[in-house]
């Protein structure tokens, strides 16, 4: 019995850490995702009628996404 408890204790003093460590990495990842999007979608406007076409899109598919927040995927 002890055994568990001093494994119980050691794993709720290391779960402490993941958890900081996964709301840190949240916190770099999350703003990087979004520029990645909001960069991308005005790519997407750059481009004319013809390369959208090839690439299976259209013009007002392309505005649609251009117009939606840059956190909504």
């Amino acid at each position: 019995m002890t055994s568990r408890i001093a494994h119980g204790a050691a794993y709720a003093r290391s779960s402490f850490p993941a958890w900081l460590g996964g709301m840190l990495t949240a916190a770099v990842t999350i703003p990087r995702l979004w520029a990645r999007r909001r960069h991308e979608r005005h790519a997407l406007l750059q481009l004319d009628d013809h390369m959208l076409r090839d690439i299976g899109f259209d013009r007002a598919r392309v505005e649609r996404m251009a117009a939606r927040p840059f956190w909504r995927a």
